[in-house]
């Protein structure tokens, strides 16, 4: 597979919204009872506000949803997601990989990788079918763009497609009912998140994708089951696992934009309207949530249905 293959692909996983930690969906384990997916709402004289944690890959076989979530959508007039869900130009896309995501001076990362996380670079591949020396494929990728990039082949790989992520199914079925549509940040802002990252930080973060992917290849599978589970508790507890040593990250990812979105959302309540927030799972749960911050710096209380 060529570099521009590669690039090729990885757009097609859909790059924004962020798809790392926020969070892929596999190929569940089969389930007899019906899904719980976590719902909350807001709510004052002249608002209503749900709150939904989403995946933004998933398997189509996947059954997630629930008469409460149809019955929050329906009653929306508005739905708002982190960015356009779907609706985007390739060539944007393109644009912002290539202003992001590729080194475009300077040695390749892969230079810099330590012995262990290069074995298990190769592995990963070989996991999907290349040789080992597609490694040189991924050579002009900055390493947090070749990070996510394996992860979504990965995912593509199981079974997971972006056409059948939450958001992207939410986008379109609220666009064919007329509803408004509305984000929280544009796809410029979400890429910035990884494009400000420091090498060091962006390297260390390579080397925990692909061992991730390595020695532990059902760990999105577990998450996913908490999420259909409604187990947001346990499902925080993954989250951080996932992220030790990340903590540059985790702020620039989850707990800063948490804020501007909690931000955001003492706004929308302000004013007035019933709308339906869609954001990837892992910003409603665990320690600063949104909820959290909601109720930290506003006192509203974000009531789990």
């Amino acid at each position: 597979m060529t570099f521009e293959l590669t690039l090729r692909r990885t757009i097609g996983a859909h790059i924004a919204p962020l798809l790392v930690f926020c969070i892929f969906a596999l190929a569940a384990p089969a389930r007899a009872e019906a899904a719980d997916v976590a719902l909350w709402k807001l709510s004052d004289e002249d608002s209503e506000i749900w709150l939904f944690g989403t995946v933004h890959i998933m398997n189509p076989a996947i059954e997630w949803r629930s008469d409460k979530v149809s019955k929050a959508l329906d009653t929306a007039d508005t739905l708002v997601t982190e960015a356009p869900a779907v609706d985007i130009a390739p060539a944007t896309q393109m644009k912002l990989v290539q202003t992001y995501g590729i080194n475009l001076s300077g040695p390749s990362f892969i230079e810099k990788l330590s012995p262990e996380a290069f074995e298990n670079f190769e592995t990963v591949l070989t996991g999907l079918g290349m040789p080992a020396s597609a490694v040189n494929n991924f050579a002009p990728y900055r390493p947090w763009m070749a990070g996510i990039s394996l992860q979504a082949l990965t995912i593509q790989a199981r079974g997971g497609t972006p056409d059948a992520g939450v958001d992207s199914i939410l986008w379109r079925e609220a666009k064919a009912k007329g509803k408004s549509l509305a984000y929280l940040e544009t796809l410029d802002e979400q890429m910035q998140v990884f494009g400000n990252l420091s090498f060091k930080d962006e390297l260390f973060f390579f080397e925990e994708s692909v061992r991730q992917i390595v020695e532990d290849p059902d760990m999105l599978d577990e998450i996913v089951t908490l999420w259909l589970e409604g187990d947001m508790e346990n499902l925080g507890d993954k989250m951080q696992a996932a992220m030790v040593g990340q903590e540059t990250l985790a702020d620039a990812l989850l707990l800063n934009r948490n804020a501007n979105w909690a931000d955001q959302i003492k706004t929308m309540m302000d004013g007035e309207g019933k709308i339906f927030i869609a954001v990837g799972a892992a910003h409603l749960a665990g320690q600063d949530s949104v909820q959290e911050l909601l109720a930290e710096k506003y006192g509203l209380t974000a009531v789990r249905q």
